[in-house]
């Protein structure tokens, strides 16, 4: 999505400005400085997994448990739910996780090296349903390309969405380009052995329909 670039550094300004603190939450300082990702975990980490959007963090905080070598980066916008994922953190006592309150539809590409993460994970973002909307939505040409960037060569794209046409949509996305590939089906209605959110949990209960999508990088 294009914004002026005054509206960027005012959102740039409420990303670095937030008076939320933990040694857990990464502040860039320098639009366009690459951060050394590898320099705020601990030694061991061998792999990175990027959650955009990552809500109240249950899904990352199962993960990080079962995988204690890799480190975990969460974005997410709203700073009342990295204070609750921070809780469920320090409860499980996870060196593995780190959080950035930057808006990755604008800034993450300028921030983050390439070819960095082994999986990206896309739970759950903002369907957008009206159709003067879908200019906001995440899963977008240019969006997909700058994941791409960020992506290890065999890395991974895991989304999920429980509105059909956002996900008929990112199909027909994904079909256009020939730097993802898939093995088995172009989708599923299933996750086996992957952690559940709270949200996914509500979508089930109401008998939503969630399709699961699994893109590897050529």
């Amino acid at each position: 999505m294009l914004v002026s670039s005054e509206i960027q550094e005012k959102l740039w300004k409420f990303t670095t400005n937030s008076s939320y603190s933990t040694t857990y939450l990464l502040k860039p300082i320098e639009r366009g400085k690459k951060i050394d990702l590898r320099a705020y975990f601990p030694q061991g980490i061998s792999q990175f997994t990027l959650e955009l959007g990552s809500g109240w963090g249950e899904v990352a905080i199962e993960l990080a448990k079962s995988q204690p070598n890799t480190g975990f980066l969460l974005m997410e916008k709203k700073i009342n739910r990295i204070i609750a994922t921070e809780k469920l953190r320090e409860t499980a006592d996870l060196k593995n996780i780190r959080y950035m309150t930057v808006n990755f539809q604008w800034f993450f590409s300028e921030l983050l090296e390439k070819e960095l993460f082994d999986t990206v994970i896309i739970n759950f973002p903002d369907p957008w349903p009206k159709r003067k909307h879908h200019k906001n939505r995440l899963m977008t040409e240019p969006m997909l390309n700058q994941i791409y960037a960020l992506l290890k060569p065999g890395g991974k794209i895991l989304f999920a969405t429980d509105y059909g046409p956002y996900a008929r949509k990112t199909i027909s996305l994904f079909r256009k380009n020939n730097y993802f590939f898939w093995t088995g089906p172009e989708y599923s209605f299933s996750r086996p052995d992957f952690p559940v959110s709270f949200f996914e949990s509500e979508k089930k209960e109401e008998g939503k329909r969630i399709y699961y999508l699994e893109r590897i990088k050529k």
